[in-house]
């Protein structure tokens, strides 16, 4: 039996075909019958694959919570919440959020609680382990119109091995035997702390992360292209010279521009000269590059005792975040909380990163000027 996300994907396929056919064919009619026919039957074998799947989530150590329930990803992990009795330690809830709006999982909620980052834009895959990929280096591409008799004209590309780790990305917290049976204040944890907290620590390692046998984060990847704002430029102006870097470097259209939330606030914030603000962001784009604003761009550096405020202009075709184990939380007993009245609440998930083309990404440390720390 075919999957909900073939079916669906298969539907999608079927009503762009109708949506294309010629107006004055002549079988015109007779071709969207058969092919609406098609989707109807379609649409029954997904009620059903849907109906199978949901019921296979359940499992007897709680929930794999990856279903469009209109209660909301805390009522899938902890059951509805007039039948909820509490949680036991050995609970385990693994929740499936969906990074980028290309997904076509129609089983998969949209976790609106977490802001959408740098890291969710990225392509996204599942693995089994580390992974061992090629990266593009340095690259001429000589492709050009060929004569009979001639050679015909070779391009070169180099590439090296790299190897991408797996990684924990984890946090716990402390709850009290009342809160674990309280599902309101579940609620509240789980959606606005920990899963908030381990999807922006996500996102900070995939951007900044320094660790060799973990996530090596893009800024400090061997072969992305860097700016520095020329005198006289702004923010603004970085980020179209940036897209134009990108795109002559890297042979890939530039789709995204993150930023800090102080560059962020800097460009809703640009006047003219009559102190008008020249609303440069449309629609959440800016040169028609979605901004995505990520605090990990924000970074400290503690022995200059400064914060460089940073924005890095880029194609998601550059990079894929790899997930070994999806977001989960599980409850345990840690010390000596057995005799306390309390437990542990731990969210974690495991990752890696694959960057095949890191000149596809373009970084800008200071696209505002650096700020000392308080104490300076």
């Amino acid at each position: 039996m075919a999957t909900s996300i073939e079916l669906f994907n298969r539907i999608r396929s079927v009503q762009d075909r109708m949506d294309k056919y010629p107006q004055n064919a002549a079988d015109r009619a007779e071709k969207l019958f058969t092919m609406s026919g098609q989707i109807d039957a379609m649409q029954d074998q997904l009620a059903e694959a849907l109906a199978t799947e949901k019921g296979a989530r359940v499992t007897s150590t709680g929930r794999l919570v990856s279903g469009n329930d209109p209660m909301g990803i805390t009522a899938e992990a902890l059951g509805i919440k007039s039948e909820f009795t509490g949680l036991k330690p050995g609970f385990r809830a693994a929740i499936t959020v969906p990074a980028n709006p290309g997904v076509t999982d129609p089983a998969v909620p949209r976790f609106g609680d977490v802001p959408r980052s740098f890291a969710d834009t990225l392509q996204q895959g599942n693995t089994s382990g580390q992974v061992t990929y090629l990266r593009r280096g340095a690259k001429v591409n000589a492709a050009a119109q060929w004569a009979d008799g001639s050679d015909k004209p070779e391009s070169s590309y180099v590439w090296t091995e790299h190897t991408a780790p797996l990684a924990w990305i984890a946090h716990h917290t402390p709850i009290t035997k009342t809160e674990a049976s309280d599902w309101a204040l579940l609620d509240t944890t789980i959606r606005g702390e920990l899963m908030v907290g381990l999807a922006q620590a996500k996102s900070r390692e995939v951007l900044t992360g320094a660790t060799a046998a973990g996530i090596t984060g893009i800024t400090n990847t061997v072969g992305i292209q860097t700016h520095t704002i020329a005198v006289g430029d702004n923010a603004y102006d970085a980020i179209r010279r940036m897209a134009t870097n990108v795109y002559i470097n890297s042979g890939f259209a530039p789709t995204h521009v993150a930023v800090s939330p102080l560059v962020d606030e800097t460009l809703d914030l640009l006047k003219d000269d009559q102190k008008a603000y020249l609303q440069v962001k449309q629609g959440g784009r800016a040169w028609n590059l979605e901004v995505v604003v990520d605090a990990g761009l924000a970074v400290h550096d503690a022995v200059a005792g400064e914060t460089h405020h940073g924005m890095i202009v880029y194609s998601t075709l550059g990079a894929t975040l790899l997930t070994k184990e999806i977001d989960n939380v599980e409850m345990g007993l840690v010390d000596d909380q057995f005799i306390n009245n309390a437990y542990t609440l731990l969210a974690e998930g495991r990752y890696a990163l694959q960057v095949r083309f890191p000149d596809a990404f373009n970084y800008c440390e200071d696209a505002i000027a650096a700020v000392a720390d308080a104490s300076s």
